[in-house]
């Protein structure tokens, strides 16, 4: 585990994971599940910070 010692989660990464995690649980569930916010390691994202065109169809 030492390779991780150095690892910091940022709010890009967690930007990146939101739509990752919201599919895996929307396929786990069978149902379309979006997430208000992400918290991992400390750092949050709320949806409603996210400014990408890529998440406008899912307001």
């Amino acid at each position: 585990m030492d390779g991780f010692k150095d690892f910091k989660m940022t709010k890009e990464k967690v930007r990146k994971l939101l739509p990752i995690v919201e599919s895996i649980w929307s396929r786990k569930y069978g149902r379309k599940i979006k997430l208000k916010d992400l918290t991992v390691g400390g750092v949050t994202v709320r949806r409603d910070e996210l400014n990408d065109k890529r998440y406008d169809n899912q307001k």
